[in-house]
Formats: structure tokens, C-alpha cells, sequence
């Protein structure tokens, strides 16, 4: 017999067995569920999440509007159905003492929060917060005078839990971009 001869029962054993196999299911992927997003604070937007005595630490440069790292207690104080009255005493870093007074307005309709400040470097801010999200605060300040530089404060106040929010403050100075000026965290008592 000849090498071919010989083979060719090998490749008849071969060509049948190839249907077969390639009948058989393939192996199936793993079936992955769906990645579940951690609940987030749902506080409802209203002056009554302000209200009361709240604790604070801020973290940050100094600035034309700011003297620097400085902690606290901020209170708000309700002023009329839409309004509360707010003012913040404390120390800066060094242990010199600082007072910041203001007014917020709360626009349930459009839900936006309005402040008015006079913060202690005697700078007078005016902002307009978007409080259309019950998770956090976007709001920016209109152009003000400060050591002869027009500036800008962009605020983002989140929300963590009924008990306390964090702020972060961004500055511009003269039209530039904006830069991370500090961190405030504040905690209700």
C-alpha cells in the first residue's frame, strides 16, 4: 500500500468528525449585571436646608477677596418667606479674627439662590446660584473691584448630606482664567 492510500482513511476520519464538532455550542460569556450607581443625597431645595449653625474650615491662598485658611461658624438665619440673613465669624490662620455678614434669596420657581456678601477684606460679592440639582450649587459672582483687579468667584456648593457641604471657590482675576482659590467643608450643629 502506498502512503497515500494509507492516509486516506485518516482524512475520511477527519472530514466526518468536522461537521460535529463544529455543531457544538460555543461557550457562552459571562453575563455581567448592570453596575448599580451609589445612592446620592436627594436634600430638597429649600432655605430650610440652611437654616441653623454650621461649623466650618476652609483650606486656600489668600487673595484680594480672601485673607487665607481661616475656620468658623456660619449662621443662617430665616428673613421672610424667601430670604435669611446670614454671618460668619471666626479666626484666620495666624489667629486673627474676621466677620463676613450677607443676605441669600431663594427663587423656588427657578430654583435659584441670589447672595449678597460683604466679606471681611470689605469686598462686596454678589452671586447667582443654579440649585436646579438637589445634589449641589453652581453659582458665580458678577464682576467686582478689588485692589484695582476686576474679579470674578465661581462657587460649587455640594450637597453631601442633610449634616454638611462642601464649597469649592475658583477666582478670576481681570478676564484670566479661572483658578482654584480654596475648599471650604462645613458641618451643622
Amino acid at each position: 500500500m502506498t502512503l497515500r492510500l494509507r492516509a486516506l482513511p485518516l482524512v475520511a476520519v477527519a472530514l466526518l468528525a468536522l461537521p460535529a464538532a463544529a455543531q457544538e455550542p460555543l461557550p457562552q460569556p459571562a453575563v455581567r449585571k448592570p453596575r448599580v450607581s451609589p445612592p446620592q443625597p436627594q436634600q430638597a431645595q429649600s432655605l430650610d436646608y440652611f437654616i441653623g449653625d454650621w461649623t466650618f474650615t476652609w483650606v486656600g491662598r489668600e487673595s484680594p477677596i480672601t485673607a487665607g485658611p481661616r475656620e468658623g461658624m456660619l449662621t443662617y438665619a430665616r428673613k421672610g418667606a424667601t430670604g435669611m440673613a446670614l454671618r460668619a465669624e471666626g479666626t484666620i490662620d495666624g489667629g486673627a479674627a474676621f466677620t463676613e455678614t450677607g443676605t441669600a434669596e431663594w427663587n423656588a420657581e427657578t430654583k435659584t439662590m441670589t447672595w449678597a456678601e460683604r466679606l471681611s477684606t470689605g469686598v462686596e460679592l454678589r452671586s447667582i446660584g443654579d440649585w436646579s440639582s438637589p445634589i449641589g450649587i453652581r453659582a458665580e459672582s458678577e464682576p467686582v473691584k478689588a485692589s484695582s483687579q476686576t474679579i470674578r468667584v465661581r462657587r460649587l456648593y455640594s450637597i453631601l448630606s442633610a449634616q454638611s457641604y462642601r464649597v469649592t471657590e475658583e477666582i478670576s482675576v481681570n478676564g484670566g482664567p479661572y483658578q482654584r482659590l480654596g475648599d471650604g467643608r462645613f458641618q451643622k450643629r
